[in-house]
């Protein structure tokens, strides 16, 4: 979810206001009553997540599983996703465990997704063993990461959360442990 380059203040601005009327229309896609505050669900975010990563779909990684803080993401087995020496790339590995790791801050953030920007600020990854077949990623967001009193949080207020992820092949064999640094923002409004 982090992005480099020259991006002006305006087209941060413009994207920003983009993605979360992004956010927006697809989450709120089915209102609930008017006197019921409407959280979009878990599954919503998933499908939303899946959707709006261009890479990620190209690459063919897709998020299977989303909870409270927690995501299951995987990627399928692919000759076009190996090295020179015919295992999966890093990259693609890297790729995967970001994936689980932003669905997971995601979920942690459901109750103020809509008003939370966070971008990639700083990640780790370890790489343990080659990795073949399809790879899963699976992500926790602690609980301790998230500020307390973050629902109620005045616009502006930043902060940062560690995500972790680890990474396995089919047979549950381990094949590597990421953490990524996110940078939250609580947008106005």
């Amino acid at each position: 979810m982090g992005r480099t380059g020259n991006v002006t203040d305006a087209s941060r601005s413009d994207f920003l206001g983009t993605a979360r009327s992004r956010w927006e229309i697809s989450l709120n896609s089915h209102p609930l009553p008017s006197t019921t505050p409407r959280l979009p669900s878990f599954e919503d975010i998933r499908a939303f997540v899946n959707e709006v990563v261009p890479f990620q779909k190209f690459v063919g990684a897709e998020v299977r599983e989303l909870g409270p803080g927690r995501a299951v993401a995987a990627l399928p087995d692919s000759h076009d996703m190996r090295n020179h020496v015919g295992t999966t790339h890093a990259a693609a590995l890297f790729l995967l465990a970001e994936a689980a790791a932003g669905a997971a801050l995601a979920g942690a953030l459901r109750e103020r997704v809509t008003a939370t920007v966070f971008i990639l600020r700083e990640s780790r990854i370890e790489y343990r063993r080659k990795a073949l077949g399809e790879i899963r990623a699976v992500a926790d967001t602690p609980v301790d990461g998230i500020p307390e009193g973050y629902p109620y949080l005045p616009a502006g207020e930043r902060f940062d959360v560690v995500v972790r992820a680890h990474l396995q092949n089919a047979e549950g064999e381990f094949l590597a442990d990421a953490a990524f640094t996110y940078h939250c923002k609580i947008l106005p409004g």
